[in-house]
């Protein structure tokens, strides 16, 4: 696995203006503390999908570049074989690459990205981890409002909400508890001006302060693909530290296309699968933590509905 450290700064060339010699007062003035600016440290996950991934570099320089702000890329490429990996050292030379092994997914590629992050020695207690999905579309003035906001809530977890390309609507965002169920959870509609708090939240675009992310602990890249980002707001929120979700939103993100329709054996298949959302190692994890006693019942009760789904679909005739 190669590492790759550098700047945007580095690559922008915003070196700042030519050195010059201080008068003997100028020297005393200077003679304080300097106060550095904090840095965001994008962590990205990708595999596959060159095209988008380089389509996403380019627009988050864009707005790193409205915003002015010092930030760092660190991209985790799960064992591409598009030429993603070759593609990103390319458009964005000074990141930081890591190289999985093809079955690391989501959580797995985020968590070891952020563990690379957070123990670099540029890093700062006051600078901030920023998730981001290879397929969102930041908005140019994306940073500069999020970057805005992490001077009022230093010490909040901040969500920016996705909106469909094409029907604007809402489509990842942050998340309130909605029934019994320990995983039911709905959707939040930002606010046009106010922070809005959460339960957890989708992990499309968060900015989380770094000591915020160490006392939490990172993300539990024990997780198959799914549950990782709604296991890291929820934590957060046990040890009392809020979640917000940031007013209007930052981007585009369209909803995963869904599956096309197939046997039941097939759909079962990708219901427990690595990606799907009845994978029993994470589905179990998960339930475990929010319902220490019950969760049991809760997983016996979602694989249940599932196939109860199946039977009144009529659809166990072509299994």
């Amino acid at each position: 696995m190669k590492s790759h450290n550098g700047t945007l700064s580095q690559r922008l060339g915003l070196s700042g203006p030519p050195a010059i010699t201080p008068t003997a007062p100028a020297m005393a003035m200077l003679a304080g503390p300097v106060v550095r600016r904090p840095g965001y440290h994008v962590i990205v996950a990708c595999h596959n999908r060159r095209d988008t991934t380089i389509t996403f570099l380019r627009r988050v320089r864009e707005s790193a570049e409205r915003a002015s702000v010092r930030l760092t890329m660190t991209v985790y490429d799960d064992a591409s074989s598009d030429g993603t990996a070759e593609a990103v050292l390319e458009e964005w030379p000074a990141c930081r690459l890591l190289r999985g092994t093809g079955r690391d997914f989501w959580a797995k590629s985020m968590a070891l990205a952020e563990r690379s992050v957070l123990v670099s020695a540029e890093i700062l207690d006051s600078d901030y981890v920023v998730w981001l999905n290879d397929d969102v579309a930041l908005d140019r003035d994306a940073i500069e409002r999020m970057a805005s906001l992490t001077e009022a809530h230093p010490n909040a977890i901040l969500v920016g909400a996705m909106r469909d390309p094409d029907r604007q609507d809402v489509t990842y965002s942050g998340l309130v508890k909605a029934g019994v169920h320990p995983l039911r959870f709905a959707r939040c509609e930002p606010d046009d001006l106010t922070p809005l708090p959460v339960t957890t939240f989708n992990g499309n675009f968060v900015v989380i302060p770094v000591q915020v992310a160490r006392r939490i602990g990172g993300i539990d890249g024990t997780f198959s693909h799914a549950l990782a980002d709604i296991d890291y707001g929820i934590r957060a929120g046990r040890l009392g530290i809020p979640s917000l979700l940031a007013p209007g939103t930052y981007g585009e993100c369209g909803r995963n296309p869904s599956a096309p329709k197939a046997s039941t054996t097939l759909e079962w298949r990708r219901f427990v699968g690595p990606k799907g959302p009845g994978n029993l190692k994470s589905l179990a994890r998960m339930l475990r933590k929010l319902a220490p006693l019950t969760w049991p019942l809760y997983l016996g009760a979602t694989y249940l509905l599932w196939w109860a789904r199946v039977i009144f679909r009529g659809r166990l005739a072509d299994v």
